[in-house]
């Protein structure tokens, strides 16, 4: 392998100069020496030491990737479909730019702290953080950081958070729903820990335990649902537990409610999946007898049968502009917006069904 030494060698330059450039510290060497030594560096395809890297102090090329959730739908986290593919876009992308990604449970803020500081990591990226939550780490970890899906329940973010117009995705679900002629559907949210601030939170405590997130999708399907004049009872707002066992305990109980309401409109594919084969497994048509849609139009939307009607997110370009935007911070750039919402698109496929008149 070779070493700093052969490099300073091959550009007749000290070694300490090599490190220079290596390090970023280049303001007393002249453009055509840096230029020199970077193609060396480069042709050579010459790796720094990551442990010398930290303990210049100057960064060490390595992102923190803080997972807040340790389970989703009963399963630990990096199995989750949307998680798989948004951890690896920000991967492959932060190798494209010459950063390391570092995966870090964020399941206490203690654990992010020890190890984004031990490993000196440039910045962090998070997900499943609430606001409060995130101004605790902030308080004990002084890093540049970028988060994904954490909305604030005030007028103005003071953090930078990359998220989507839940809304508007509730909306469009709600919509398409009413238009055929499901004015009675159900919306189901599977329980989360990540919860808006308990003293602005307008939902009864059942529903709040849903998160932020799809207390804004249900806020979009309750607009649709109302906008010719009728009336979406918080009724019709269901919230299952994460836990697989008790979710089918649950789906058994609410079934005389599910035929009755004939669609449902879940928060997430995952979930919208399950329900279809609970249904196919106990032989209730989708959509037939019952229709069911999703939300995030994930890899498996397609392959389900039937091909599953849901709202698309491009969770890849999501967790890019993440990415991106954290490491024009650690370039020193100030970014006025704080907040970038990303569009969302329904996706009309096979698992909804026209529901006919009964006169």
């Amino acid at each position: 392998m070779i070493r700093l030494q052969d490099i300073a060698d091959m550009a007749g330059v000290s070694r300490t100069t090599v490190s220079n450039v290596l390090h970023g510290n280049t303001k007393r060497v002249s453009q055509e020496t840096v230029d020199r030594i970077k193609k060396i560096l480069e042709e050579n395809e010459y790796l720094p030491n990551i442990g010398s890297m930290m303990l210049t102090g100057k960064g060490s090329k390595i992102i923190g990737f803080v997972l807040g959730y340790e389970y989703i739908h009963g399963y630990p986290a990096m199995m989750d479909s949307f998680m798989g593919a948004l951890i690896s876009a920000v991967q492959v992308e932060a190798e494209k730019l010459g950063y390391y990604l570092m995966i870090i449970g964020g399941n206490t803020e203690k654990n992010v702290v020890e190890v984004a500081s031990r490993w000196n990591m440039d910045g962090l990226i998070l997900i499943g953080y609430s606001e409060i939550r995130y101004r605790e780490l902030r308080r004990k970890l002084n890093k540049k950081a970028v988060l994904i899906d954490t909305y604030t329940t005030r007028k103005e973010y003071d953090y930078q958070n990359v998220g989507i117009d839940d809304f508007n995705g509730g909306y469009q679900i709600g919509e398409y729903l009413l238009d055929m002629g499901h004015e009675h559907a159900l919306f189901i949210a599977e329980e989360t820990n990540i919860k808006a601030n308990e003293h602005v939170n307008k939902l009864p405590s059942d529903k709040a335990f849903s998160g932020i997130v799809n207390e804004q999708r249900w806020c979009g399907f309750k607009a649709a649902m109302e906008k010719n004049g009728g009336f979406c009872s918080i009724r019709r707002f269901v919230v299952v537990a994460q836990n697989y066992q008790i979710r089918l305990r649950q789906y058994e109980q609410m079934l005389p409610q599910i035929m009755e309401a004939g669609a449902l409109a879940f928060c997430s594919d995952y979930n919208a999946i399950e329900m279809i084969n609970f249904l196919h497994d106990r032989g209730i048509r989708v959509p037939e007898q019952v229709s069911v849609t999703g939300f995030d139009d994930c890899l498996y939307a397609e392959f389900v049968r039937p091909r599953l009607t849901t709202v698309h997110q491009d969770v890849a370009e999501k967790g890019k502009l993440a990415l991106h935007r954290l490491i024009r911070m650690l370039e020193g750039e100030e970014l006025p917006e704080m907040h970038v919402s990303a569009q969302v698109q329904l996706v009309v496929r096979d698992s909804v069904a026209k529901k006919t008149k009964v006169l």
